[in-house]
């Protein structure tokens, strides 16, 4: 058995090189084989010498920047892999121990399980609202998600991230499943995710498998990434048929000022606000991206080429 660990990149040379031996020391069960393939997007640093020059058993492929998109350049990369399973990772996700790739294979153990994708702890710079996203996002308790379970957990049912998420090959090579959607602006792994819980199978939440990954992103950043995700679910109405994002979005918000007060870090409230709001605003206009030229959305979008 092997498994693929697939990783687009750009302009990656401050992560790289730590990614890289982390993931050559995973210890994997016997029998069980790796492989890393890497896709770079013409990276104007030092990603490309340090990857060819320091590791050469790294498969490593560069595409024009204009041509990355989420969807079809991990779909690319699959095409490229020669493993039962896909890890998909990026290139700032770090894995917390050597444990990562193991605690994520076993639950394809079950054939019903399709997905399973780790869990993110923040990195030791984070911000108070970063830790408490964090933590709020991707809870220190393992999960299996089902169409059973879409009334309990609405939209998180398909939540998935490419961050560090393993796949079943079969989703990128059988009749029923043809990889990520593509020319999506974002969400391509929650998309899958959806197709694969409203087929029956499961997706899980793998608590155990653990990388440090985190932003500090400004209000500027945040109104873009939440137009941009915005935009993302106004293409997929129809996941939103049954679950309700802005709700959970709300609660989001309520758990995050209990957050702070308890851990006294009151200086953050009046700087949260502003962030909810930069947030609501960003993902409100995403949702009527129609109404907007094509170069005015370039300007608020955070991904658009």
């Amino acid at each position: 058995m092997k498994v693929s660990i697939l990783i687009p990149t750009y302009n990656a040379q401050f992560f790289i090189t730590e990614l890289i031996e982390k993931l050559k020391t995973q210890k994997v069960p016997n029998g069980v084989t790796t492989e890393i393939i890497i896709v770079d997007s013409s990276s104007s640093d030092s990603t490309r010498d340090i990857i060819v020059d320091k590791y050469p058993e790294v498969k490593f492929v560069t595409i024009a920047n204009k041509e990355f998109d989420h969807g079809s350049t991990r779909n690319f990369l699959a095409k490229m892999a020669k493993g039962e399973y896909y890890l998909f990772m990026t290139q700032d996700a770090i894995p917390r121990d050597d444990l990562l790739i193991n605690n994520l294979l076993t639950n394809f153990q079950n054939g019903k399980v399709k997905i399973a994708y780790a869990r993110q702890i923040p990195k030791s710079d984070a911000a108070p609202l970063e830790r408490f996203a964090r933590s709020f996002n991707y809870p220190d308790k393992r999960v299996i998600k089902d169409k059973s379970k879409i009334e309990e957990l609405g939209i998180k049912t398909f939540f998935n991230s490419n961050v560090c998420s393993m796949y079943d090959a079969a989703l990128f090579k059988s009749n029923n499943f043809c990889g990520f959607p593509e020319k999506v602006i974002l969400n391509e792994d929650l998309i899958l995710a959806h197709q694969v819980v409203m087929a029956g199978y499961q997706v899980i939440y793998e608590n155990n498998a653990v990388v440090y990954h985190s932003h500090n992103y400004n209000l500027k950043q945040q109104f873009k990434r939440y137009f941009d995700i915005g935009m993302a679910f106004n293409e997929t109405k129809y996941i939103l048929e049954n679950v309700s994002n802005e709700k959970e979005g709300f609660k989001m918000v309520i758990q995050q000022q209990k957050f702070l007060l308890k851990n006294k870090h009151f200086g953050e409230i009046i700087y949260s606000f502003l962030e909810s709001a930069a947030k609501y605003l960003g993902y409100y206009l995403g949702k009527r991206h129609h109404i907007f030229s094509y170069d005015f959305k370039k300007k608020l979008s955070a991904y658009m080429k």
